[in-house]
């Protein structure tokens, strides 16, 4: 972390805070307990695959729907993505490539992307590059992303990779980039960029002494309210110490708004803002497509990078609904921090419930189509 970060000093701050007020369970207690949090959600745990475990029948879905058609949902497992320490990005590149193939039933790649996008939309890649070039989307997925968009008619001039600011992006590995003739890179704190007046999220369900401005708003990114006709999303497999998860849901929308450290800490733990942010059209109706990065990922001391709490998991989650990854997320990170014998994060984690009621997708598996393939 730079010395003058005050983004990310705030949160280990409120991390730090969030230590100190923890509900302290015995083993007995926190097993009692979990059995009724998050809908069941990364529940009873075991070293079985991520989604054997949900087929198995551990993670309870909240109600089955019947009617509602399948969401193609698929886990990418990289055997050969990590070769003594180092990442092999041809095998990488075939992860992705098998990847949509499965999620859209098509025999090629490029017939996968161009069931994603139009040859004439404007595609936003949000990336999570908070934790630095450890820790943060991998370069080789967000180029792979490009070059299927490319392969689906849309020009390079028309994608643009973002997050909120640009010290994370740079930090991260990814140079500041505005000319319009190639790819753009972006930031909401980018000169000329900033955040809409007129389209935002107000909410008093917040803490009063974290405001910004004293303000209960929270504006929408330009990139996402008058730049961008879809979003993909691409977030990183983490452990977040307030909200439990940082998945696609958290990446998206605490990335598209600003005045966000209110909702952190107890006893929001980011909800249900993270829920009540997505349900607007600029973000609930532009989402096209989630990538979750889990090359490597972290089971503790979340969002920040630590080696000693992350690992080289070698898989990604892909589907079109953010809820059903997170899901996944939060079962992963329940499953290592059990092997690691720390308690589950699933109490923290409320806000993938509440997304789940407010429509931005489902976390009912009856209504997921749980296909993996194999590299």
């Amino acid at each position: 972390m730079k010395p003058d970060d005050k983004i990310i000093a705030g949160i280990i701050a409120d991390s730090r805070e969030m230590a100190h007020h923890q509900d302290t369970l015995n083993r007995r207690q926190f097993l009692t307990r979990l059995a009724t949090q998050v809908g069941g959600i990364g529940g009873a745990l075991s070293t079985l695959p991520a989604f054997a475990q949900l087929s198995s029948g551990q993670l309870q879905p909240d109600t089955a729907t019947e009617s509602v058609p399948l969401i193609p949902v698929v886990e990418a497992i990289g055997k050969k993505v990590w070769e003594n320490d180092q990442l092999n990005e041809d095998a990488v590149s075939e992860l992705m490539d098998q990847a949509m193939m499965k999620l859209t039933g098509r025999a090629s790649a490029k017939e996968a992307w161009r069931d994603i996008v139009l040859p004439d939309h404007i595609v936003g890649i949000k990336i999570n590059p908070l934790a630095g070039p450890e820790l943060s989307t991998h370069s080789i997925i967000v180029d792979k992303i490009v070059e299927g968009l490319y392969s689906a008619g849309v020009l390079r001039k028309q994608i643009v990779i973002w997050d909120r600011f640009e010290a994370h992006l740079l930090n991260a590995g990814y140079p500041i980039q505005q000319g319009e003739g190639d790819v753009r890179t972006l930031a909401s704190d980018t000169e000329g960029i900033g955040y809409d007046d007129e389209v935002f999220y107000e909410s008093e369900k917040d803490s009063v002494a974290r405001r910004e401005n004293e303000s209960t708003l929270s504006r929408y990114s330009r990139i996402v309210t008058q730049q961008v006709d879809v979003l993909i999303n691409v977030p990183v497999l983490k452990h977040h110490a307030m909200a439990g998860v940082s998945g696609c849901l958290k990446n998206l929308a605490f990335g598209s708004v600003d005045n966000t450290r209110r909702f952190h800490g107890k006893p929001l733990y980011c909800n249900p803002a993270i829920g009540e942010i997505l349900e607007h059209k600029v973000l609930k109706e532009k989402l096209v497509l989630n990538i979750v990065d889990g090359l490597v990922a972290s089971f503790d001391k979340g969002p920040t990078y630590h080696a000693e709490s992350t690992w080289k998991y070698g898989s990604l989650f892909i589907s079109a609904d953010p809820v059903i990854l997170d899901v996944l997320v939060l079962q992963t990170i329940n499953q290592k921090r059990e092997e690691m014998e720390l308690d589950s994060v699933s109490k923290l984690s409320n806000h993938i419930t509440t997304a789940s009621k407010l429509g931005i997708g489902t976390n009912t598996l009856d209504q997921a189509d749980l296909q993996e393939v194999e590299v």
